[in-house]
């Protein structure tokens, strides 16, 4: 389904008579809508985290994308989290010591607040021997801890934003979308849809949102 397909999909559950004769929409109202449903839709399907819904998400799925570097530091590395990113997977680690390199390391997500803790509790600390650090996510960046040991390399693997709804001209809201191609496929797009009509109606007040949004979320 394209983007021209899925908004007259969406004049018609939102309107009687499929036209905008009554409707307070335009074209650039439709894709800030539609495309605030999908990421909410794409994060009430993260937070489930369930294998038979989560299948809908594999198109936006990253498997371990090398991080780039960006800066070097006594206890700690940072990466860049490419520009796509919606939300995290996992991470892989790899680091070493002398002639032992490239070794994969255990390690886990912590809170900023707590890294000077860790780095005195000595079954916590970054370790070369057990192979084990933590890292924390800041600022677009990931920082990965170590001690006596280099972290060489970081892969991670997350979900990338899905394509965006587009206007032809950004600054007329009633110029031609893009011709392309919607993220997902049609039983997913259906559902999006439904929640952007749900999000129109919660604006103009109309007594059928909840009506829509209880047939948008009622698989989640």
């Amino acid at each position: 389904m394209n983007f021209e397909e899925s908004y007259q999909k969406y004049l018609i559950l939102s309107e009687s008579n499929g036209t905008t004769d009554k409707l307070s929409t335009n074209k650039g109202r439709y894709a800030v809508k539609y495309n605030i449903a999908q990421n909410k839709i794409m994060e009430w399907f993260i937070e489930n985290n369930s294998t038979d819904e989560n299948r809908y998400l594999q198109s936006i799925k990253v498997p371990y994308q090398t991080l780039g570097t960006l800066t070097t530091k006594t206890n700690y590395k940072s990466f860049s989290i490419p520009k796509d990113y919606f939300d995290f997977i996992d991470l892989r680690v790899y680091g070493g010591k002398d002639k032992c390199l490239n070794q994969l390391y255990r390690s886990r997500e912590v809170k900023g607040e707590n890294v000077s803790n860790l780095f005195i509790d000595h079954n916590s600390i970054p370790s070369f021997k057990y192979r084990d650090t933590f890292y924390t996510i800041a600022q677009d960046t990931v920082q990965v801890y170590k001690t006596d040991f280099d972290i060489q390399k970081t892969e991670m693997s997350y979900y990338k934003y899905a394509k965006q709804v587009e206007l032809e001209n950004p600054d007329n809201p009633e110029s031609q979308f893009k011709d392309e191609q919607l993220e997902f496929d049609d039983r997913l797009i259906n559902r999006i849809i439904l929640m952007t009509v749900a999000l129109h109606s919660l604006s103009s007040d109309d007594p059928k949102y909840q009506a829509f949004k209880q047939e948008t979320i009622q698989k989640f």
